[in-house]
C-alpha cells in the first residue's frame, strides 16, 4: 500500500473512532471510500480490534427482505463493474426535483432508471448500457410504456450517436478517469441544450491513492464548462454487488449494510466539454456470456488463449476468490474466466469451454443432475471440480 495513503487511511480511521465509531461498518462508511480489507489491515495492526473498545463485525441477517426490483434479482457483472445505487439513495434521487413531462437519460444506471419507471410519472426515460442480459430483462417489464426506450449500446465508442437530447443526464462511469472523460463528453453531446443538467457520482478521497487529485482535475474541468454545479457529500450510497460480497466474505468481512459511499454532482448549463483523456479504454467485446442457476460466467476469448485441451485453473494458490473488485488489481490482468460470486480463473481453450458451458446450462434446465452431467463430459478432474464447485456444490 502507497506509504502516504497508508497515513491519511490511518488518520482516518483514528478519527472515526474519536467519533465514537465502533462498528466495523460504521468505520468503514467513514473511511472516505477505502477499501474494507484495507481498513480491516489497519485496524489489526494498530490492535484496535483487542482493545476495549470493541470494534464488531455484523453478519448479514439470514432474513431476506422481499425484492421488488429486477436488477435486485440479478447477479451483478464483474467485467463491467456494476455497482447500483442502494434503493435509499434511488428515493433520495427520486425527491431532489419534479420530473414531471421531463425527459431523462440513464447512462450504465438500470437500478435508477428502474427505479424512476417504478415511481416517477408523466416523464420519458431512456437507459443506455452494455450489460446486455440486465438489459434484456428489463425491455421484458418495461417497454409496455412507450414513453421508455431501453437500448444496449456501448457508450465507451467515441464513434456512438444518439440523436434524442434530454433534460437530464444521469451518468455512472466506472470510477476511472478515462471513462469520466469519455461518459461527460458523451453526455455533454444528447444534453437539451437550452439548459440540460447532467448528475453523477464522484468517488471519494481514499477511494485509491491518486484519488483525491483526480477529484480535483474533474471537478475543475466541470468549473470551467459549467454554468454552474453542485457538490452534495455523502449523497449516494452503493449496494454491495455479489461479487464483491463474496470477496470479502472469503477475506473475513462481513457487512449487512453497504459501505461504499459518493459525492453527487449536478451541473447545470455544460457546454463544450473538452475530452482530454489519453488513456485507451479496454475493449469488453471480447467477454462472452453463459448464465447457469443464476450465476453469470464470463469467459474472455482472444488469440492466446486458443488451445485444444479445456484447462480451468485457479487464479492463485489462495483459491478462486480475487482480492478485490478493482481493476488495479492485478489478478484481474491474468483471469479470463470470471464470476459473479466474485471468482477468478485461467482457462487454456476459452472457445472450448464456452461451448462446455452452453452444453452444461442445457442439460440442467432439462433437469438433469449436474454431477452427472459433469461426468460426463472430457475433460480433467480438476476442472470438473472446479465448475461443480462454481455452480453451487461442493468439491467432488
Amino acid at each position: 500500500m502507497n506509504e502516504n495513503y497508508y497515513r491519511k487511511l490511518e488518520n482516518r480511521i483514528d478519527w472515526a473512532l474519536q467519533q465514537n465509531k465502533l462498528t466495523f461498518q460504521e468505520i468503514v462508511r467513514e473511511c472516505k471510500g477505502a477499501y474494507p480489507i484495507d481498513v480491516l489491515q489497519i485496524l489489526k495492526s494498530k490492535k484496535y480490534l483487542q482493545e476495549e473498545k470493541q470494534v464488531i463485525t455484523y453478519r448479514r441477517s439470514n432474513a431476506d427482505y422481499a425484492k421488488e426490483f429486477i436488477t435486485e434479482k440479478i447477479d451483478n457483472n464483474p467485467v463491467l463493474c456494476s455497482w447500483y445505487f442502494s434503493i435509499p439513495t434511488c428515493k433520495k434521487t427520486v425527491d431532489l426535483y419534479s420530473w414531471e413531462n421531463k425527459r431523462i437519460l440513464f447512462l450504465g444506471m438500470p437500478r435508477l432508471f428502474e427505479y424512476f419507471a417504478k415511481n416517477v410519472k408523466n416523464a420519458c426515460f431512456t437507459l443506455i448500457d452494455l450489460d446486455c442480459y440486465v438489459v434484456n430483462k428489463l425491455k421484458e417489464n418495461y417497454t409496455y410504456n412507450k414513453s421508455h426506450k431501453i437500448i444496449h449500446a456501448d457508450i465507451n465508442n467515441m464513434n456512438f450517436v444518439f440523436e434524442d437530447s434530454y433534460d437530464f443526464v444521469f451518468l455512472d462511469p466506472p470510477w476511472y478517469m478515462e471513462y469520466y472523460d469519455i461518459w461527460i463528453d458523451q453526455s455533454y453531446k444528447m444534453l437539451n441544450q437550452k439548459g440540460g443538467i447532467i448528475i453523477f457520482p464522484l468517488f471519494q478521497e481514499l477511494t485509491r491513492p491518486n484519488a483525491k487529485e483526480q477529484r480535483k482535475y474533474l471537478l475543475s474541468k466541470i468549473r470551467e464548462c459549467a454554468k454552474d454545479y453542485l457538490v452534495v457529500s455523502d449523497f449516494i450510497e452503493y449496494e454491495i454487488p455479489t461479487f464483491e460480497n463474496s470477496e470479502l466474505q472469503n477475506h473475513g468481512v462481513i457487512l449487512r449494510n453497504p459501505w461504499k459511499k459518493a459525492d453527487l454532482i449536478i451541473a447545470n448549463g455544460i457546454s463544450d466539454y473538452k475530452y482530454t483523456t489519453k488513456y485507451e479504454i479496454t475493449g469488453l467485446d471480447k467477454w462472452h456470456e453463459v448464465d447457469i442457476f443464476n450465476i453469470r460466467i464470463f469467459i474472455s476469448i482472444n488469440e492466446s488463449n486458443r488451445y485444444e485441451n479445456v484447462e480451468i485453473r485457479y487464479l492463485t494458490e489462495n483459491g478462486a476468490y480475487l482480492r478485490n473488485p478493482s481493476r488495479r488489481n492485478q489478478e484481474l490482468k491474468l483471469a479470463n474466466m470470471l464470476t459473479s460470486r466474485g471468482q477468478g480463473y485461467i482457462i487454456k481453450s476459452a472457445e472450448n469451454l464456452l461451448f462446455i458451458l452452453e452444453e452444461i446450462k442445457e442439460k440442467v434446465e432439462k433437469g438433469i443432475d449436474l454431477k452427472s452431467v459433469l461426468d460426463s463430459i472430457n475433460m480433467d478432474n480438476l476442472s470438473k471440480e472446479i465448475l461443480f464447485e462454481i455452480l453451487g456444490g461442493e468439491k467432488c
